[in-house]
């Protein structure tokens, strides 16, 4: 199983390399958390690789698009990777807890606060400046993973110091990106962390390791007490405090808490400090049920899998996934939440809607265009056709030319065509000229004068 892995890992780092060294670097695929396409394959930021981790030891996978009654009985296990740091809207963690609630459920929640793609263009940058004749494409190489960084930090600057989930708190307060050497933890057995590429900035932090009070404070605007947050309009040193409409949402967040059991975190891999880089979270409501909290894509995305050490995290994590359907969840934005299934279940040419009609459908209606196009070229209003001009001698002798053949008078024919070779045409000695009827087949012929 994890050599059949290897190998796909071992082809995914040389497409890319590939794709470098011809220096088609502007081609290079983005995609963040996806697991399926063309994109997803070829993208450092995607999971694609983590998912045939999954259907290489024996699991069923599919991509999960939507939320709906259907998919809380068929889904055992969810693997999230949203492509934004949250929070989420409350539909979609509503249907997430009635989800962890059924028992035997497994949710994978991986946190954004990472950019897989700056990472490959920084270890394209060290390859590069290896060798003389490569000086330009370290800098192209720099440069791109400074345009990766840079987009990573525009997510970022709206951030609090701290993001409620209903499972866990995520500090941002590190702003600087650190690579992991040395790890402690239940995973940490075996595992040589001074090899393998592991990054933090946000992790992930236990309700019970926090106070209720004071981050409920934090995201309460309207509460009387001011003294723990400067006035709207005041500018601290790093930046302006505004209210944000993701501050209501991480308040009903931590306000549930209250009325409910809180949620018991356990770090399964940290750094030395005790920042968690792999947690599980479990809650009495959920029964056996559990999320497990990672605190970037950097121990499941694709450029981290072609690191054997990266690897081996990665099958801890299956095999704590269920035998059962395990769907896969990416995206900038939340997933609709459904109410019924009967969107889902399509009919007739509703079909041609989903996936892959709907793709196959726009291309038949193009070519269908084009055959129209082909087959039928004028459309609108009739136009007419232009009038044949009568100032042109040749259709003058073709009107002769039929009245005479119109008479069936051969010999009066002949000698209207040797009158007009002597008297227009000036041409005596021509055959056509000495041509005269010797008596006509038609003595009442209209032509006869």
């Amino acid at each position: 199983m994890i050599s059949s892995v290897k190998n796909i890992a071992l082809l995914f780092a040389w497409c890319c390399a590939a794709t470098v060294f011809s220096g088609c670097r502007n081609s290079l695929s983005t995609q963040y958390g996806l697991s399926e396409g063309s994109d997803a394959k070829v993208s450092p930021a995607s999971v694609s690789l983590f998912r045939n981790l999954c259907n290489a030891d024996g699991r069923t996978t599919l991509v999960v698009r939507s939320l709906s009654p259907r998919a809380m009985d068929k889904l055992k296990a969810i693997v999230w990777s949203p492509d934004s740091f949250g929070p989420h809207q409350v539909e979609t963690i509503a249907w997430m807890d009635r989800w962890l609630s059924l028992g035997d459920r497994m949710l994978i929640y991986v946190g954004r606060d990472f950019s897989p793609t700056a990472d490959y263009w920084s270890q394209s940058a060290e390859k590069f400046s290896n060798g003389i004749n490569s000086y330009q494409d370290a800098i192209s190489a720099r440069q791109q993973q400074a345009i990766e960084l840079t987009a990573l930090d525009r997510m970022r600057s709206m951030l609090r110091a701290k993001t409620a989930t209903p499972w866990c708190v995520f500090d941002h307060s590190h702003g600087i990106e650190e690579r992991v050497n040395k790890v402690k933890g239940p995973w940490s057995n075996a595992l040589d962390a001074s090899i393998a590429r592991l990054f933090v900035r946000s992790y992930p932090i236990g309700y019970s390791d926090v106070s209720l009070t004071s981050l409920q404070k934090e995201f309460d605007w309207e509460s009387e007490d001011t003294s723990s947050k400067p006035a709207n309009n005041a500018t601290t040193k790093e930046y302006e405090l505004k209210w944000q409409t993701s501050d209501a949402t991480m308040l009903g967040f931590v306000k549930s808490l209250a009325v409910s059991d809180v949620p018991e975190m356990e770090s399964q891999l940290s750094t030395m400090d005790g920042r968690p880089l792999v947690a599980e979270v479990t809650k009495t409501k959920w029964g056996n049920s559990r999320v497990v909290i990672l605190s970037n894509s950097s121990l499941i995305s694709n450029l981290s899998l072609t690191n054997s050490q990266n690897l081996t995290i990665a099958k801890k994590l299956v095999e704590k996934l269920p035998k059962q359907n395990i769907g896969f969840l990416a995206g900038g934005q939340d997933p609709r939440v459904r109410k019924d299934d009967k969107s889902e279940q399509q009919k007739g040419f509703e079909m041609l809607t989903i996936w892959p009609l709907n793709v196959i459908t726009l291309h038949a209606v193009f070519l269908g265009m084009l055959v129209l196009l082909a087959v039928f070229p004028i459309f609108g209003r009739a136009k007419q056709l232009p009038v044949k001009s009568t100032r042109e001698f040749g259709q003058h002798i073709e009107a002769v030319g039929g009245l005479l053949f119109k008479s069936k008078d051969r010999f009066y024919a002949l000698a209207t065509i040797a009158e007009y070779f002597r008297n227009v045409r000036k041409e005596p000695t021509s055959a056509w000229a000495n041509v005269e009827p010797a008596a006509h087949q038609q003595p009442k012929s209209p032509f006869q004068s």
